[in-house]
């Protein structure tokens, strides 16, 4: 039934979570567990109102704007040593996993990426907001559902 199983993990224990009953569901299926981090593009400081940060000349903006892609890359070298180890860790169980990290949107990008791996059942786990916070903050769970 389920051959491929896309687990998404932020860093967080609430995400590790999941990997429990991914686990079994895989051992269950014989199925693939895919984990799958997404990093949201860090926004220049310049572009979200540097004056108002605090930012006040030209060229201050301007060495803002030129860290935000090392800040990416930081978060993405970070997200992939962690998912590595999870990989390494399920491998060990004789579990069938690999594991990607992009760049974007979180639900955007999970849903993408859930289309184009022909993905059977997505796994996540939500950071249980309710009432005005949710309401303003969103809920990536809510828009991939």
């Amino acid at each position: 039934m389920f051959k491929r199983l896309l687990v998404l993990l932020d860093g967080s224990g609430l995400g590790s979570r999941t990997l429990k009953y991914a686990t079994e569901l895989a051992r269950c299926f014989n199925a693939k567990i895919v984990l799958l981090r997404v990093i949201q593009l860090a926004k220049p400081i310049a572009a979200t109102g540097g004056v108002a940060l605090g930012i006040a000349s030209p060229s201050t903006a301007e060495l803002a704007v030129l860290a935000t892609p090392e800040e990416d890359k930081r978060n993405t070298t970070r997200a992939r040593r962690y998912l590595s180890s999870k990989a390494r860790t399920m491998k060990s169980q004789n579990i069938k996993t690999s594991y990607k990290v992009v760049l974007g949107e979180p639900a955007r990008s999970i849903m993408a990426f859930s289309k184009q791996e022909k993905i059977d059942l997505v796994a996540m786990t939500t950071h249980g907001r309710s009432g005005l916070r949710r309401a303003v903050m969103g809920s990536v769970v809510d828009a991939v559902i």
